[in-house]
């Protein structure tokens, strides 16, 4: 119930205060679990996404959030789930793999954080690893626009083309791939 609350007043104040202009949602795979892999710039990234999508999605966040009074009940029961980010944290894995096994889509931020432009990133393969071991595709994201909230300037999301990888390949290069598929959603022109 919460769940569909956030959604409709994110998808209210997305569309109408921020003039959010959506595209490529026909990319989106109609059965099955898939990885919605995005740039990260600001907090309010997962519900900008989220709210485009009819579907009730999953989310990978940094331990610290649900450390939050209110904050933290707020995006559990938003299907958020934590990550400790200082580890190899195996309880996260099999949350994630038990979501993309059960056919719903999860959103990841191979970033791993709000990313800065001009500083060096060191990127997840958290979307890999989980696309290669759950035969998933990845729908690369690019949010433009969600670090300039405060200006009110206009938000667009863009849904790229799914991808699919094979064991054959490792987790970098399949990182490296769909980091280039966002910043190519990122620069292409929007439609007219």
């Amino acid at each position: 119930m919460i769940y569909w609350q956030v959604w409709l007043i994110s998808k209210i104040i997305f569309s109408t205060v921020y003039r959010r202009e959506i595209t490529g949602l026909e990319n989106l795979p109609t059965n099955g679990s898939y990885i919605l892999a995005a740039n990260h710039q600001s907090h309010s990234d997962p519900p900008i996404i989220g709210s485009c999508i009819k579907k009730t999605i999953y989310y990978i966040a940094k331990k610290e959030l649900f450390e939050i009074p209110v904050f933290g009940w707020i995006i559990k029961r938003m299907h958020a789930f934590p990550v400790d980010r200082a580890i190899a944290d195996i309880g996260a894995l099999k949350n994630a793999l038990k979501i993309l096994h059960s056919g719903s889509p999860l959103l990841v931020f191979p970033e791993g954080t709000r990313y800065k432009p001009g500083k060096i990133r060191k990127l997840k393969k958290g979307a890999a690893m989980l696309s290669v071991a759950t035969n998933s595709p990845v729908v690369p994201v690019a949010v433009i626009n969600s670090d300039k909230l405060s200006n009110f300037k206009k938000i667009k999301v863009k849904f790229g083309v799914p991808m699919r990888f094979d064991a054959s390949e490792d987790y970098d290069s399949i990182t490296n791939k769909i980091m280039s598929e966002i910043e190519k959603l990122k620069n292409e022109p929007s439609p007219s």
